[in-house]
């Protein structure tokens, strides 16, 4: 069997490089027409009408993958491969071909969710109590024929990761408050380079959702977009922390918890890490004076349980060693308990963290931050920061070394909470609204999109 590989980018380079040796690849096809005729890695690139002419298979090598499913279904092409994961030769074969013919329904909605870690799917779902729209949820970590059937045949699209999604209706939720810059604000290469394609991604979307005027602000300038796209709901996700009972849910994820206050440490994400050994330390255990013995006596003389998370795409670099006072949230283990991040927040007593989103996020809470921005100086100058200077918008102790962080940590959860009015001056700033319900505004704002006001709006059936 002979394949065209539908992407000649960056990432389609990296596919064939990883496929071909055990595929036939033959060509690669693109939508840019300038491409057509010419050659890239040794093959021809073929326009995507050629693709049924030749009779060859498809393996979607793009992040356009559902633009291009779309794309070669109204082609007549219903069957197409994509990569099972990155960094393997596996294929995912994807046939439509049984669901007859696919149309789309006019009061669908279909969620694209992502990891267990302060997805909004899980939220939007539980929340819908509209009886005109039907909302389903797709996992893109678990791309199927039923992935690609719900987003064919769903008039409007929900996305958290700035999905393109061609010509269909879309809200962006995005994941975050922005601490830290992005893309046209952003110190990075890497991260400006991306600036003007995810400038066109969210600039087709028919609203991107906010959680406040200055979360506007920030996002516009990083993404220069008009001022106009944003739509102050609040962010789904913040429903959990109003609604979730969130020790009983930590409970059932940990088991019995039987310290007397737990902390969370969620550090955010870098592209890159200096350790010890480096010019830079990041994380808690690079702090001076650190040592784990010394850490896990001080948990236990404390009582208190240490709970830590690291980013999703972070997750080579081992933290700490287990034990009864310090364990590990993992994705895997919110998966197997079909349980968001989000449904324990409110369960923690206090957050640690750095430049993350969560900070905000957690502001709803009313419980006290301890910041330790290790790297401050090195991520002000290489990312860049969007709140600075720093300090000055934090609301909790900030903690350098270990000898600090032993006392903030102390300070926080068993002291006077010093911060309690900078917490709240904060959350004013960052959120319009703290009431749970941001999931049922969005919802209403994709129904107004849908336009479904005067039509028949009976639910249809898949």
């Amino acid at each position: 069997m002979k394949f065209v590989l539908f992407g000649a980018g960056l990432l389609g380079k990296s596919y064939y490089s990883l496929l071909k040796d055990k595929y036939d690849i033959a060509y690669f096809a693109d939508n840019h027409p300038e491409k057509h005729g010419t050659t890239f890695l040794d093959l021809t690139i073929i326009s995507p009408k050629e693709i049924s002419e030749k009779g060859i298979s498809v393996i979607i090598t793009s992040s356009y993958h559902l633009e291009i499913a779309q794309q070669l279904y109204e082609m007549g092409i219903k069957e197409f491969y994509i990569p099972s994961k990155y960094g393997t030769s596996d294929l995912t074969r994807i046939d439509l071909s049984e669901y007859g013919l696919i149309q789309e329904i006019p009061n669908k909605i279909c969620v694209i969710g992502h990891h267990n870690a302060g997805a909004v799917s899980k939220a939007l779902i539980e929340s819908n109590t509209h009886d005109d729209i039907k909302v389903v949820l797709v996992k893109d970590s678990k791309r199927n024929n039923e992935y690609y059937y719900h987003y064919l045949s769903s008039s409007l699209i929900i996305t958290q990761y700035s999905e393109q999604c061609g010509n269909k209706k879309s809200i962006e939720l995005w994941h975050g408050f922005t601490i830290k810059a992005l893309y046209f604000m952003s110190q990075e290469k890497n991260e400006r380079s991306l600036a003007m394609s995810k400038h066109d991604i969210f600039n087709k979307k028919k609203a991107v959702c906010s959680m406040s005027h200055l979360y506007s602000v920030f996002m516009g300038y990083c993404l220069h977009l008009d001022f106009n796209k944003f739509i102050i709901t609040g962010y789904p996700r913040n429903d959990m922390i109003f609604k979730s009972d969130g020790k009983e849910m930590l409970k059932k994820l940990i088991g019995p918890i039987k310290q007397c206050k737990i902390l969370f440490y969620v550090p955010t994400y870098r592209d890159s890490l200096y350790t010890k050994n480096g010019e830079s330390a990041a994380f808690i255990n690079d702090m001076l004076g650190y040592d784990e013995e010394v850490f896990n006596d001080f948990l236990i003389k404390n009582d208190i349980l240490f709970l830590y998370k690291q980013h999703a795409v972070q997750l080579n670099r081992k933290m700490f060693k287990g034990s009864k006072n310090i364990i590990e949230i993992t994705d895997d283990m919110l998966h197997t308990s079909d349980m968001d991040l989000y449904e324990i927040l409110n369960g923690v007593d206090g957050l640690i963290s750095d430049y993350s989103s969560i900070i905000i996020d957690f502001l709803l809470t009313d419980k006290p931050i301890i910041l330790t921005p290790l790297d401050l100086d090195q991520y002000s100058k290489t990312r860049g920061l969007m709140m600075e200077p720093y300090d000055a918008w934090m609301p909790g102790e900030i903690a350098l070394d270990y000898n600090q962080f032993q006392q903030a940590v102390i300070d926080s959860l068993y002291g006077e909470d010093r911060f309690k009015k900078d917490r709240e001056r904060l959350k004013r700033i960052t959120h319009k609204y703290a009431d749970g319900n941001s999931s049922g505004r969005v919802l209403a704002l994709a129904r107004n999109l849908l336009e479904l006001d005067g039509k028949d709006t009976k639910v249809l059936e898949d």
